[in-house]
């Protein structure tokens, strides 16, 4: 029996791209790509590169449309057992009309990665699209209970949504813990990187190493960053492997996100051994018990307060090693995308929809 051809349409330039596309890879599923990156850093070998044109984070990107018609020729001849599209009004909705205009008799299944859902461009446009989208999705994966209860909200049947993040695969090598605090969520207002540095300046922190990863960010706020904060470290994008060795040098991470799904910058940080000090939000409850693991704040006083008393632990093994205990049972990323693998076939199958070949 050949193996089961799994089409994803999504960013190849992005670590959540990789971390699902080399899976399927791995396990010997017939894997294609479908991108608007001019790049590709899966191992899929596969691929079809749809525009030239530079996508951009802060939105916008309605060249996308123009990529239906060659995305519907390609799934035509590839025929793809399964379609899966990474981020619901983008890629999912691309995916959908190509999937449609093709014919092609594909189960099909959308990745919601937070803001898609929880911040997009306008609720009252996007929320529409995005019930469309899903309800015409046979699988749905959200990586938080939050993204999942506003899925649900668009009249999204519970039984067809999966719930967790791919995990994490990172392993602690214990570095020189040679910085205090480190930052890497990308420069927009979800989240609230100038509320971090403005709290921080009002500190006397110009001794310690702070490092502060801020991809997205336009060459002027850069240039102005680097001006106001002189004692900061700071970097437009490093390569994920520098990222992780940036994290796991440090002894704090810290976050501001106003909504968020599962954090693998959050899981990361917890496995290579950083005490979190994050907002005070649905999806960091869900790994972080204030003060037992790591600690949630929900202004800038209460960061503040949080923040001090971590810089003054004079012992920290405790909430390391439930960090570990936490990210080994739940974030996992070989049990996690086994998990993924099984709702995403195993379902099907007992819907009526033919055998599906395990291909390992």
């Amino acid at each position: 029996m050949k193996n089961k051809k799994i089409f994803f349409v999504a960013d190849a330039k992005s670590i959540h791209t990789v971390k699902w596309v080399d899976y399927f890879v791995e396990q010997n599923y017939d894997v294609y790509l479908a991108t608007f990156a001019t790049v590709n850093n899966t191992r899929c070998n596969k691929i079809y590169f749809l525009g030239s044109t530079e996508s951009k984070v802060s939105g916008g990107n309605y060249h996308y449309l123009r990529g239906v018609s060659k995305l519907a020729r390609i799934f035509k001849e590839v025929e793809p057992d399964i379609i899966n599209a990474h981020f619901s009004y983008s890629m999912g909705l691309i995916a959908l009309l190509a999937k449609n205009r093709s014919k092609v008799n594909s189960k099909f299944s959308v990745v919601c990665h937070g803001s898609d859902i929880l911040a997009p461009p306008n609720s009252y446009v996007f929320d529409k699209l995005n019930r469309y989208i899903l309800n015409n999705a046979n699988k749905v994966f959200v990586v938080s209970d939050q993204i999942k209860d506003k899925v649900e909200s668009l009249q999204v049947d519970v039984d067809k949504i999966f719930v967790g993040q791919y995990g994490v695969d990172v392993l602690a090598s214990d570095p020189k813990k040679d910085i205090d605090i480190v930052s890497n969520r990308a420069y927009n207002s979800n989240s609230r990187i100038d509320f971090l540095l403005e709290a921080i300046d009002t500190m006397d922190y110009k001794s310690l190493n702070i490092v502060f990863v801020v991809p997205n960010i336009e060459d002027k706020d850069y240039s102005i960053l680097e001006s106001k904060y002189p004692y900061i470290t700071f970097y437009k994008h490093v390569e994920y492997s520098k990222m992780i060795n940036l994290v796991s040098r440090a002894k704090i991470y810290i976050s501001a996100t106003k909504s968020d799904g599962t954090s693998l910058s959050l899981l990361e940080a917890m496995r290579l051994n950083c005490i979190p000090v994050v907002s005070n939000i649905i999806s960091n409850r869900s790994w972080i018990l204030d003060g037992v693991n790591g600690y949630l704040f929900n202004g800038k006083r209460d960061f503040l307060f949080k923040l001090n008393q971590v810089l003054n632990l004079n012992n920290n093994e405790d909430m390391i090693k439930v960090n570990k205990m936490l990210v080994s049972e739940k974030g996992d990323y070989e049990k996690q995308m086994n998990k993924i693998e099984k709702f995403m076939m195993e379902k099907w199958q007992s819907e009526g929809l033919g055998q599906i070949n395990n291909p390992k």
